[in-house]
């Protein structure tokens, strides 16, 4: 041996299987941090992922993407746009839509700016923060 004891690779070794373990443990308590905010409510960026409103016909629904686009009805036309995340606060940006005339469709979704996680529900609001209306998530 090269002046190292036996004593000395106990020791390293232990040392090293410390650490290993310390790693492992940040790795697991990171794992479950992900996904929930400090008062372990879901994370809005990945909870507002879904159908939000009836997808029957004629009935308004919403469809955001993992990729921050948003997808949908207001019951008688298509609506798409991009939406970011700031808190529990979901901003949409303006929406492009299809131009249909639909009688006696409520075109209320057309008005949407931001949207905020309530449940298994969302609160939509208009520009000037006033609730227009709500969407129950779909999960069907």
């Amino acid at each position: 041996m090269s002046g190292l004891s036996t004593s000395t690779f106990r020791r390293n070794g232990r040392l090293i299987t410390a650490f290993l373990i310390g790693i492992a443990s940040v790795s697991v308590l990171t794992a479950c941090a992900a996904g929930s905010t400090a008062g372990g409510e879901p994370d809005p960026a990945e909870a507002i992922v879904g159908t939000w409103g009836s997808t029957a016909q004629g009935q308004p629904h919403l469809v955001f993407g993992d990729d921050g686009k948003v997808s949908g009805t207001d019951g008688c036309n298509g609506v798409g746009s991009t939406y970011t995340v700031d808190g529990d606060t979901i901003t949409l940006a303006t929406f492009m839509s299809t131009q249909r005339a639909c009688i006696g469709v409520d075109t209320w979704l057309r008005a949407v700016s931001t949207v905020q996680l309530d449940g298994d529900a969302i609160i939509v609001r208009n520009a000037s923060g006033d609730e227009i209306g709500s969407l129950d998530r779909n999960d069907g």
